[in-house]
């Protein structure tokens, strides 16, 4: 399996998204399978002639005669997901910022994500235009294509204050929801609904997820192993079983056993466990 990162080059996309990867498999390898973990980015993903079989315990996308194209979100999950591959395979997965993709879209985003694993059609061409770039071999011509597209998309996306109150949980992981809701003058009951419409998590999901992907970041980008009882006080844990805590409930396993099965792809921007 063959896996290529790419970050945006136009500056208005850039204020949205994170990066893309295309992902292809060969139909001579064996069957592939990795665990990814829960993120605050909403992930859109488009697979040509491959089929997405959906169960409790994976995601399997198998190479299809009959299927043209299939299309998913991913913006709703609190648990490790199973992704296998099987056969000739060839996907584009965007990975928007939190909020991002909101910029794109007529809807709320709740709208569009019911599951943890969702069919995704935003607009009428949607089909049509991704299976062409999809199909372009060139893979400099198919991401500045990818990026035309979405460009050509942009609506823009405001808020009274979800976009600030981001940004107060970055500043301070700790801050609870009520001081949240105090600081934006709404209720506690407010914060939630509009955290869920617009980012299908709550304020405490979004912190929790918030505070995992930060402890990654801090693990892979030292260059000495970090103890976890100094690393649950750089992250803003509360203390060092709060961390286990939140590492057990995200990953299903304990933070020792995750870094040391933890594979990081392209620089440390995807993060899997390969099975």
């Amino acid at each position: 399996m063959q896996i290529e990162t790419f970050n945006p080059q136009n500056k208005e996309l850039k204020k949205h998204i994170e990066s893309f990867y295309i992902l292809e498999h060969s139909q001579n390898e064996d069957e592939i399978s990795y665990l990814t973990f829960p993120s605050n980015h909403s992930i859109v993903a488009v697979v040509n002639n491959a089929e997405n079989h959906i169960t409790e315990n994976y995601i399997a996308t198998e190479y299809s005669n009959s299927k043209s194209l299939d299309t998913s979100l991913v913006c709703r999950f609190n648990m490790p997901i199973c992704f296998k591959y099987k056969g000739n395979i060839k996907e584009i997965c965007i990975y928007f910022k939190p909020l991002g993709l909101n910029a794109f879209l007529k809807k709320q985003l709740a709208n569009y994500s019911h599951t943890y694993f969702d069919p995704f059609v935003p607009f009428p061409d949607y089909e049509t235009e991704m299976k062409k770039i999809l199909q372009t071999e060139n893979k400099t011509l198919l991401i500045a294509n990818l990026e035309k597209y979405w460009l050509s998309k942009i609506i823009g996306f405001d808020h009274p204050f979800l976009i600030n109150a981001i940004s107060k949980i970055e500043q301070n992981p700790k801050i609870t929801t009520l001081e949240l809701a105090n600081e934006f003058k709404v209720s506690q009951k407010t914060l939630i609904s509009q955290f869920k419409k617009h980012l299908c998590k709550t304020p405490s999901e979004y912190k929790k997820i918030m505070r995992f992907r930060e402890t990654v970041k801090h693990m892979q980008s030292s260059i000495e192993k970090t103890k976890l009882t100094e690393l649950s006080y750089i992250i803003d844990f509360f203390d060092q079983s709060h961390m286990i805590t939140n590492f057990k409930s995200l990953t299903g396993y304990t933070p020792k056993i995750f870094f040391k099965n933890l594979v990081t792809i392209d620089q440390g921007k995807i993060h899997w466990i390969f099975n």
